[in-house]
């Protein structure tokens, strides 16, 4: 399996360096000056000493170990300059451009952080065994704030909105499907980052022409809080109707769009309910507006909008707290233009475990601080990352990098748990289980249903999991500047 990582991650590398690997005979050099020049020692044997021809072998003799003695200075100092031993710290600085998603199979829900921007510190050191033990242990950390502000869409519409119960008519026969459907758009700011990373790697085990590829094994973590306020939604509630039903509450309008009245519910004075919408005629035809019931002796005693209403919530609406931790397996491409000039590449894959704790203060029926929880399993998550970086020397010990990262993390089907509110349906069944003496029959076994379920939160310890529900993505694209130093 090991090899399998290497080789997928070695084809990523050969895109991303296709010139390098076959660049041995074509490279540029920033010693040009004295690559021209530097066999004086030629000219002046072939120039000078040629004048005293009757020297002969001795001119010969001397011309030989001059460059002898030139090869053996170069050999030398190209040693030096590529070898790697020691401690090297690279420390700087990163902007990212980001965006976290995360949507439910069963609830068809959708959240998304979109346009998140990132500034991030961090500092990364490497320290090399040496030539003889050509082994290498990374470690790495980075923390980062959110830069201004990101919208925050909470989607219950596009999926097609969530199911709130069937209902029926006196003969049993369902009459229709009251579903919610609710968008709000929040702002987020303030949020942090926090990272670290540990790999231990083989220094420059492959070679591909001038490019020196180091394998490694590691470990990464990645955490990200994101809190939302200003949060401003809509949440209509619509009544899908069958055949049974005399009413019509969705028509077909202009070009085929579908036009959905709000769901309205009608209270008698006898404790009767009726729903209703557009009215439809002996021909088939549809009136203009929402009627009241024309019932005989069914006298109104009042409205019920369902779920249909505006809000603001101007305090935090949601708070996510995501982290993204596991192994990875990686490989590093190093190629030196000269003396002076590095360019490096690396891919990763990992396959971290996902956890998100979520917390949505406005929601009464859930649990407060944690108000969800996802999760994973190993396997479940997998994570890209690549990167790229000049680095030139300012001096012997020290160079300027310039770069750019990607990240790519994905979960699919992680479990959803849900922390219920243990007050808020104790109390509501205390109210049901009193109200059951007073309604008929009919009703009674509504609320029998209604009690049954609260003692089924109960006995699982007021949470709800929905196992293969979660599915979630983060992307992050940075430019990084970083200054690297070795001791």
């Amino acid at each position: 399996m090991m090899k399998k990582y290497f080789a997928f991650l070695g084809a990523c590398l050969v895109a991303v360096l296709p010139e390098f690997a076959g660049a041995a005979g074509t490279y540029y050099n920033n010693n040009l000056y004295q690559q021209r020049y530097g066999n004086t020692g030629n000219y002046a044997s072939s120039r000078g000493y040629g004048y005293a021809s009757t020297y002969g072998q001795n001119t010969t003799t001397t011309t030989t170990r001059t460059v002898k003695k030139t090869k053996k200075t170069k050999t030398a100092t190209r040693k030096s300059s590529s070898e790697k031993q020691g401690l090297v710290l690279d420390a700087g600085v990163e902007h990212q451009l980001a965006s976290w998603k995360f949507d439910m199979n069963t609830a068809k829900s959708k959240l998304h952080y979109d346009n998140l921007m990132w500034n991030v510190i961090g500092a990364e050191g490497t320290y090399y065994f040496g030539d003889s033990t050509p082994m290498q242990i990374k470690v790495g950390g980075r923390y980062g704030v959110q830069y201004d502000e990101s919208p925050m869409v909470d989607d219950d519409i596009s999926q097609g909105g969530y199911g709130i119960m069937n209902w029926t008519d006196e003969n049993g026969n369902i009459i229709g499907t009251q579903s919610g459907h609710a968008l709000s758009v929040g702002t987020s700011k303030g949020g942090t980052q926090f990272g670290f990373n540990a790999a231990f790697g083989l220094t420059d085990f492959f070679t591909a022409g001038r490019v020196k590829i180091t394998p490694s094994v590691g470990y990464r973590y990645l955490k990200y809080k994101l809190t939302t306020k200003q949060n401003y939604g809509v949440a209509v509630d619509i009544f899908d109707s069958t055949d049974v039903h005399p009413y019509v509450t969705c028509i077909s309008g202009y070009l085929g769009e579908i036009q959905c009245d709000p769901f309205l519910l009608f209270y008698s004075t006898t404790g009767d309910v009726t729903i209703t919408g557009r009215v439809v005629d002996e021909e088939g035809n549809l009136s203009d507006v929402i009627q009241a019931p024309g019932i005989a002796g069914f006298n109104i005693a009042g409205v019920d909008t369902g779920g249909t209403y505006y809000y603001e919530q101007s305090g935090t609406s949601h708070e996510y707290e995501t982290t993204w931790a596991g192994p990875y397996v990686a490989l590093d491409a190093e190629y030196e233009i000269d003396s002076m000039n590095t360019v490096t590449a690396g891919v990763e894959l990992g396959l971290p475990i996902y956890t998100a704790e979520g917390n949505q203060p406005y929601r009464y029926d859930w649990a407060h601080p944690k108000s969800v929880e996802d999760k994973s399993t190993l396997g479940d998550a997998v994570h890209l990352g690549l990167n790229a970086n000049w680095i030139t020397a300012i001096s012997d010990s020290m160079s300027l990098s310039v770069g750019f990262t990607y990240d790519y993390y994905s979960v699919s089907k992680a479990t959803a748990n849900t922390y219920l509110n243990s007050t808020y349906y104790l109390n509501l069944y205390d109210a049901y289980k009193e109200a059951y003496t007073e309604v008929t029959e009919e009703q009674q076994k509504v609320l029998e249903e209604e009690m049954a379920a609260i003692e089924g939160y109960q006995s699982d310890g007021w949470k709800l999991k929905t196992d293969k529900e979660i599915n979630s993505v983060y992307r992050s694209m940075g430019i990084r500047v970083g200054v690297n130093v070795k001791f």
